[in-house]
């Protein structure tokens, strides 16, 4: 598995800092749009803010730095080997933060984080001041504000009373405002509030003026018990810290208490936004009071959600509980509450992963006759392996900006092993994306990589030690292991890492792989960015 491999084609390019006119291996040469975002994007600047690395150079940084996670010598050459000629063809990228950071003082090397939000002055600006640092960094963050009190509620320390969660956020969002990403792009959040909070509706539109928030993507947690209300046609009970709210629900459409305006015929009027309420026609309506203050129609809920999703795409929706289902670190650290701002990543608070995706496309092999078959299972599985190898590394040879973050990282290890290039192998293997041969496709080939990087996972762990909350957990593990992943028994049991895959967007990487972008079709054949 350690011997680097050649591909079909290429030239190296003999600038940046002369590596790539070093190598012996010849791969395919980067195309110009890729040329132009390796030299924006991921190199190195001089003092003139132009770039001095080719991709060469960026690979042989990034993999010369996470090696040294790496203790045994002969492993550390033979990692190197592989992950550099894995690089150089481009079947495996990591995240931003990686590529730009690698190898550079305090290099941060992950993308995504989760903070918790504590219900105080002190603590919401300590937040804020976290965001800043980890957003200088290159990560992006993702929280809930569920535990802020909603507005009007009464602040025991003041005698005051609070302004709720939304305002709190405008002060994150201006914080982000002003710090780009690592110096290379801005500033990311992930806002969340669950259904059940009383400030709800104040969230669910606190974006549709087009100008608030703009440094956040925000979604709602929903619950079964919302939606099995959601389901029966019910009125919901709003709560705060585990007490129903007493109060009467803000509706930010109407400027007043919250009402369901309900038809003649018994349906009811949804609003997506203020002017939808201002403009309705709701002569046939009846204005009906909760039966409880603090209560909100669970149906009228859920379609203001998809109403505002559908005008303004936002906001998101987490199934919570489904979430947990498949925390398997729940009897050490209990729920997950968030996840990370393009909301691939669930984490429990203070944790943060690394990502890093497989172009799938590029191990599509030519034949005669087409298949499955054509799909170079045996070196997808060897590249697997040595990409969540290199993610479990960057937990090691990466720093954290946060002290916290450093101890829930390293007690859990997670890492995030994705893919890209979907469409643009469904395109060689002549299969319609969305159609069912699509979807058989994708399940074959990400429980593949599934599979394989949890073995790999299992391997490292056996070799290195399991990571610090397995034991706590073992009996979770166990059963998801053997009996969702299948694990055979002859394999033990010894993770190295809380979750080893994750689906990311992959945006500008792709961009690099000159690939199709995630699980994703292609947009268009022809886009400005």
């Amino acid at each position: 598995m350690g011997q680097p491999f050649e591909t079909a084609a290429a030239a190296t390019v003999e600038t940046g800092n002369g590596y790539a006119a070093r190598t012996r291996e010849r791969f395919q040469p980067l195309g110009l749009n890729a040329e132009k975002v390796v030299a924006k994007r991921y190199s190195s600047k001089d003092e003139k803010g132009e770039p001095v690395e080719t991709w060469a150079d960026i690979v042989k940084r990034v993999v010369d730095h996470v090696a040294t996670a790496e203790k045994d010598e002969g492993e550390r050459q033979a990692f190197s080997d592989a992950m550099t000629a894995i690089m150089l063809s481009r079947e495996f990228i990591p995240n931003t933060p990686c590529l730009v950071n690698a190898g550079k003082p305090k290099g941060q090397l992950a993308a995504c984080f989760v903070l918790d939000v504590p219900d105080s002055i002190e603590g919401i600006m300590e937040h804020a001041q976290n965001v800043a640092i980890i957003h200088q960094t290159g990560g992006g963050t993702g929280m809930t504000y569920e535990f802020l009190r909603p507005a009007g509620a009464m602040v025991n320390s003041t005698r005051g009373v609070a302004s709720g969660p939304v305002s709190f956020m405008n002060i994150v969002n201006q914080t982000t405002e002003v710090v780009k990403q690592g110096g290379v792009r801005r500033g990311a959040n992930m806002g969340i509030l669950s259904v059940s909070h009383p400030d709800i509706l104040r969230f669910i539109h606190a974006k549709n003026d087009q100008s608030s928030l703009t440094n956040f993507n925000i979604s709602v947690t929903v619950t079964d018990a919302f939606m099995e209300a959601v389901d029966r046609g019910v009125w919901f009970q709003t709560e705060f810290n585990g007490e129903p709210w007493t109060q009467a629900v803000f509706d930010p459409v109407s400027g007043a208490d919250y009402v369901l305006y309900r038809r003649s015929d018994g349906s009811t009027a949804t609003f997506a936004d203020r002017f939808a309420f201002e403009t309705a026609d709701l002569s046939d309506c009846t204005a009906e009071e909760p039966p409880i203050a603090g209560m909100v129609f669970a149906p009228d809920i859920w379609k203001r959600i998809i109403a505002s999703a559908h005008k303004y795409a936002e906001p998101g929706i987490i199934f919570i509980d489904e979430v947990n289902r498949h925390n398997h670190l729940m009897a050490s650290m209990g729920p997950i509450y968030a996840c990370n701002p393009c909301g691939e990543q669930q984490l429990h608070f203070n944790n943060s992963c690394n990502l890093g995706s497989i172009d799938v496309a590029k191990f599509f092999t030519e034949s005669n006759d087409v298949s499955i078959d054509n799909i170079d299972w045996d070196r997808l599985a060897r590249t697997v392996h040595r990409c969540t190898q290199f993610l479990d590394n960057v937990v090691d040879a990466g720093y954290f900006p946060l002290p916290e973050i450093d101890d829930v990282v390293k007690r859990t290890r997670p890492v995030g092993l994705g893919i890209m290039g979907f469409a643009d192998l469904c395109l060689r293997l002549g299969v319609t994306y969305g159609e069912q041969d699509s979807l058989d496709l994708i399940e074959r080939v990400m429980g593949f990589v599934r599979r394989e990087s949890w073995i790999a996972s299992l391997h490292l762990g056996a070799g290195k030690g399991v990571f610090p909350e397995f034991e706590a957990n073992r009996e979770a593990y166990t059963k998801f292991l053997r009996e969702e992943i299948e694990i055979p028994e002859e394999i033990a049991i010894t993770p190295r890492n809380y979750e080893v895959t994750t689906i990311a967007p992959t945006g500008t990487i792709s961009l690099v792989a000159e690939t199709s972008s995630g699980i994703e079709p292609n947009f268009s054949w022809a886009y400005v960015r």
